[in-house]
């Protein structure tokens, strides 16, 4: 059996899974198939709380380059060195009988009920992104849990890992998925089979996911633009998106730049983004979209008119903003709304400083306001507020350099001086 060790505590792995253990167990118990959320950020800290929770019943088995198809995969498992002597020959027949998919899901679940003498384990599959998931693959995976036996579970941990057969698995309740917890909208598992699952994180990098899977060519500079633009904005006339584009072409022209353009960005996606009605362009309603700036903006916005909930939605939001809106792009239209959103971050910042303290916890709030003077360098309210916990924590000095900081920043941006107000709060901080 080939297991690792860890030494990470208990409470410091919920904290960076952000799932706790009884939240984990409930959500596999009964579950022939676990995934991992792909996307989850601390996905090791995910394998390290499988790997110490159930570090006695685990077979642990990561795949490599080589194991691409369903054959080779299940060949080179059957045998390995370590696992091939817990096993059966069932699988290794039915492989050379070039059996159907559902067949070898039959006879790899009859090999794993006789592992171990019968005793309850999984088996954990790591760097599962080298099967490829082909039509094959597909099936054997439908066909697995009911051919497991109920000791046994599989577990799943992958980079990237499409929506099928997953989706099916997790709808059908033979599949759990752990780590989704703080995914957006709860990740892309789950929801409707017949709606496209389209992931954008304009505010880490700009990244694109359709149903699972990277979308990284666009066949241009100007198909990724328009789709951004398009995700950035669900409700949008034709004449609006004309004006940002092709501001210099007739309409005629510009009329068939858009179409070819809209056409190569359903082609990279394989589904429509958008649908026309009314004379608005709006997103297409078979496509789900998971847009990291809308979940920004919608906590920022109900944190205004829900004081008992708004310290979690700050946090929610400050998590959100991994960076600046599309950094890597540089057009008129993503330089104002970059702008926009980080003057939002920064109030943000600016509210969970002041909550904090408001509650005397002043190391918390003197880094989230330093963080919004790092995004707001000329905001003088919150220089204010910097030199008030500085001096509230006897940090004189630094109290005293925040002002020159603010004094620097202003001549530089503006040639102004501080205010009265703040030259009397220096004046104060001095003579203590």
């Amino acid at each position: 059996m080939n297991t690792k060790s860890f030494t990470i505590p208990e409470q410091a792995l919920e904290d960076i899974t952000g799932t706790s253990f009884k939240l984990f167990v409930q959500k596999i118990e009964g579950k022939p198939v676990v995934i991992l959320y792909p996307r989850h950020r601390k996905r090791g800290a995910l394998v390290a709380m499988f790997l110490r929770y159930y570090e006695q019943s685990i077979l642990y088995y990561s795949l490599d380059e080589d194991q691409a198809t369903l054959r080779t995969w299940l060949d080179r498992l059957m045998y390995d060195e370590d696992l091939a002597p817990l096993f059966g020959t069932q699988t290794l027949a039915a492989l050379g009988v070039d059996a159907a998919p559902e067949e070898l899901a039959e006879a790899f679940g009859a090999d794993l009920a006789g592992a171990l003498d019968g005793k309850p384990f999984m088996l954990f599959l790591d760097q599962f992104d080298h099967l490829v998931m082909d039509q094959d693959a597909n099936r054997f995976f439908l066909a697995l849990p009911d051919a497991l036996p109920e000791h046994v579970q599989v577990v799943i941990n992958a980079r990237l890992l499409g929506l099928r057969p997953w989706n099916d698995l997790i709808l059908d309740e033979k599949a759990a998925v752990i780590g989704n917890e703080s995914a957006m909208n709860g990740g892309i598992y789950g929801h409707d089979p017949a709606l496209g699952q389209l992931e954008v994180y304009a505010l880490a990098g700009g990244h694109v996911y359709i149903d699972g899977r990277p979308v990284t060519r666009w066949e241009g500079s100007l198909p990724r633009h328009l789709f951004y633009y398009f995700v950035d904005h669900p409700m949008v006339t034709r004449d609006e998106i004309f004006s940002i584009f092709w501001p210099k072409l007739g309409v005629k022209e510009a009329t068939n730049v858009f179409h070819v353009t809209k056409r190569k960005i359903s082609e990279r996606l394989g589904h429509e983004l958008t649908q026309y009605a009314s004379g608005f362009y709006t997103h297409s309603p078979r496509l789900m979209i998971h847009y990291d700036v809308q979940l920004f903006e919608d906590a920022a916005r109900q944190a205004l008119n829900n004081d008992v909930d708004a310290p979690a939605l700050w946090y929610q939001a400050v998590k959100l903003y991994r960076s600046d809106f599309l950094p890597k792009l540089d057009l008129p239209w993503v330089r104002e709304r970059r702008a926009a959103l980080r003057q939002q971050y920064a109030q943000v910042l600016i509210n969970l400083g002041r909550y904090h303290r408001g509650n005397d916890d002043l190391e918390q709030a003197l880094g989230y306001l330093l963080r919004a003077l790092r995004v707001k360098p000329d905001w003088e309210d919150v220089h204010q507020d910097v030199m008030l916990l500085y001096h509230q924590m006897g940090r004189k000095d630094d109290a005293i350099a925040q002002y020159r900081q603010l004094e620097k920043t202003l001549k530089r941006m503006f040639g102004i001086q501080p205010s009265k107000d703040t030259q009397r709060l220096l004046q104060i901080i001095s003579a203590t």
